[in-house]
């Protein structure tokens, strides 16, 4: 068994709202008045990585590895990172900006069966997707 894990959310907390903050912290600006912003960016994040950032947020590629905080937990191994956010250097992730594309990426990579793999998501309903596809998926709860 190969196990997939959600970069953002199951190997590192979740990144969004990490990124968020430190934006806050490095503007000076309330979390709220950032957020719109930042979630109206974020299809375009996906796709093209941290520079589309720097336009609303200057310094926002310098925070954004910093947001990609790994979690304390063991994982089983042998395990493999999916990720709909562009890793940042030192985090090798299959990156698709459409999750259960990077999950199908990774199956066909790695030459495994949907049978031969388990994918974990914090996000329900990512899960569920998951599942309706023909993949083994399960929530991560940390």
């Amino acid at each position: 068994m190969v196990y997939l894990l959600d970069l953002s959310g199951v190997f590192c907390e979740p990144v969004e709202p990490r990124l968020l903050r430190l934006l806050s912290e490095a503007g000076g600006e309330p979390p709220f008045y950032l957020s719109e912003a930042f979630y109206r960016l974020l299809p375009r994040l996906k796709a093209e990585g941290p520079g589309v950032l720097e336009a609303l947020f200057p310094g926002a590629r310098r925070l954004y590895p910093l947001a990609f905080r790994p979690r304390a937990h063991p994982f089983p191994e042998p395990f493999h990172l999916v990720s709909d956010l562009p890793p940042p250097e030192g985090y090798r992730a299959f990156f698709h900006p459409e999750k259960l594309e990077a999950v199908a990426l990774a199956l066909r990579s790695l030459g495994l069966s949907p049978e031969e793999a388990l994918y974990l998501d914090d996000n329900p309903l990512l899960v569920a997707r998951a599942r309706a596809l023909g993949f083994q998926a399960e929530v991560f709860r940390p």
